[in-house]
Parts: structure tokens; C-alpha cells; sequence
């Protein structure tokens, strides 16, 4: 069983962190939510499986149950990384909007190339200083 969890954990941050390395916002997102589960795929494993719920444990029974607090924390991770990712594409729907555009964009080196004055009215100041 440990192993399965193990290709699967290797799978899904292989697949997410090339839809990561992508060009695209949207492939970018995907690949944090694929990064998320692989991270809790890995938490879960740690807890350990056992045949029987943790419930159902009686007489002081160990060895035999899974561990609860990995699984709560793993739910917990759950609900947090589909907020993230509802978040991350509610962002994407605004940027397509205003700019008409999801593709990353490299951020300029410097403003060596820029003229000064371009530069200074965005920052808002009339001579470029705050």
C-alpha cells in the first residue's frame, strides 16, 4: 500500500510541478492544487493504515487502527487548498478581464529603457519619488 501512495505522491508532483513550470495562469494553478494533494497524499501516508477505523478501537487496541490526527489535519489541508484554488481561479477570471490576457508575462530587468518621466507617473509622484 505504501508503495502505491508513493508513485502516487511521485506522479502528481511530477505532473504539477511541470503544469507549474507552464506559461499559463491556469496550468499554473492546476499544478499548485496537484502540488496540495501530493503534500497530503504524503500526511496521510505518514498517519498509517490499519484494517479498522479509529472509531471503532476497542479494548486499547494499537497497531491495528489508523492514526486520526493525520486524517483531520489532511481534511483540514483539503477544505484550505480548494479555498486557495477557488481563490487563485477567481483572480484569473478578474486578469482576464481587465487585461484581456492570462499568459505570464516576464517582469521588465529594470527601467533602464524606460523614459524617466513614464516612470514616474507610475509611481504617482511628479519627480518619481514618494
Amino acid at each position: 500500500m505504501i508503495v502505491v501512495l508513493a508513485l502516487a505522491v511521485t506522479l502528481l508532483v511530477a505532473v504539477g510541478v511541470e503544469l507549474l513550470l507552464g506559461r499559463s495562469l491556469f496550468r499554473a494553478i492546476l499544478g499548485l492544487s496537484l502540488l496540495a494533494h501530493a503534500a497530503n497524499l504524503v500526511v496521510l501516508a505518514a498517519g498509517g493504515v490499519g484494517p479498522a477505523a479509529p472509531i471503532l478501537a476497542r479494548d486499547g487496541v494499537r497497531g491495528q487502527t489508523a492514526d486520526p490526527l493525520p486524517q483531520a489535519l489532511v481534511l483540514t489541508a483539503i477544505v484550505i487548498s480548494m479555498a486557495v484554488t477557488l481563490y487563485l481561479i477567481g483572480l484569473l477570471r478578474a486578469k482576464a478581464r481587465d487585461l484581456a490576457s492570462v499568459a505570464v508575462e516576464p517582469a521588465p530587468a529594470g527601467d533602464g529603457d524606460r523614459e524617466p518621466a513614464a516612470v514616474a507617473v507610475e509611481l504617482g509622484a511628479p519627480g518619481g519619488s514618494r
